[in-house]
């Protein structure tokens, strides 16, 4: 015998499917608005005379294309590196690329040199020649760590700490020494507790073409260049957003990983790093 559902049942059960997909098509509208129809939102972070940005990790891969963005842009800029003559290198390409040249005359480019692997550092000293600055924008892009295969319980204690220190610590206690006095934008109860106007972002970076890489991977629609990641890392400036992913495609596959369980996306994920420390250990 057939099922057969009545008037009120059938309204029920629509209303219902409406209510489910109601999330869904809010986030297939706000990603369309974020990625596509957002205006550029990078441009409130240019003002007064002379607006700068701060990179860190500025001598290679995202970190230098997002220099070169940022001066394309109209920002001037102070650059992070660890190695002095290939910052001067950097410096050098930028200027012959015409990225530091604009309708107010050739921006200005500075640098300054700092081991992040490194604990000790003077962080007030190295932010000091920059004082004066009127600093808008600071991309902290230095981080990361070698592909080798030893697990964690294989490395000593000063390579953890190296990678701690460079993947965290240096980019914040630069932070503080830059905002000293500073809050964040969270909001807080107390009679002085007021937002700043400071806002914080974490950018998610997913799979890119870099040739400094220990194993680069070769370009295509999920492995963007450089280049074409640091001109969507730059367009998410001032998005509003606590998290995001700058580039679009990089959002699409996170949807999609979050999708299935975890297990699938943790034994992927552990294929690809064996995957890549082979390649890795294979050109050294």
């Amino acid at each position: 015998m057939p099922l057969t559902l009545d008037a009120t049942t059938l309204n029920a059960l629509a209303v219902l499917g409406v209510i489910l997909a109601l999330p869904h098509l809010y986030r297939l509208l706000d990603f369309l608005w974020l990625y596509f129809l957002r205006p550029d939102s990078v441009k409130r972070y240019l003002h007064g005379r002379a607006p700068y940005a701060i990179v860190t990790g500025a001598t290679d891969g995202i970190g230098k294309a997002t220099a070169a963005e940022l001066l394309a842009r109209g920002f001037n800029v102070v650059l992070h590196g660890r190695n002095e003559a290939k910052m001067q290198q950097v410096v050098r390409e930028l200027r012959a690329q015409g990225k530091g040249k604009g309708e107010a005359g050739e921006r200005d480019i500075r640098y300054f040199i700092a081991d992040a692997a490194k604990a000790g550092h003077d962080f007030a000293k190295l932010v000091e020649p920059f004082g004066d600055l009127h600093v808008t924008v600071v991309v902290h892009n230095v981080g990361g760590s070698d592909l080798s295969s030893p697990r964690i319980d294989g490395h000593s204690e000063d390579y953890i700490l190296g990678v701690v220190n460079k993947n965290s610590f240096f980019s914040l206690f630069l932070t503080q020494s830059l905002a000293r006095g500073l809050d964040n934008d969270e909001q807080f109860l107390g009679v002085d507790d007021r937002p700043t106007g400071v806002r914080f972002g974490y950018l998610s970076v997913g799979a890119v073409h870099s040739d400094n890489h220990d194993a680069p991977m070769p370009p295509s629609l999920t492995t963007p260049t450089s280049v074409r990641f640091a001109r969507a890392l730059v367009d998410a400036v001032g998005c509003g957003r606590r998290r995001v992913a700058p580039y679009w495609v990089h959002a699409v596959l996170s949807w999609l990983v979050e999708l299935g369980p975890e297990s699938v996306a943790d034994a992927a994920s552990a294929q690809e790093m064996r995957g890549l420390i082979a390649r890795a250990e294979k050109g050294k």
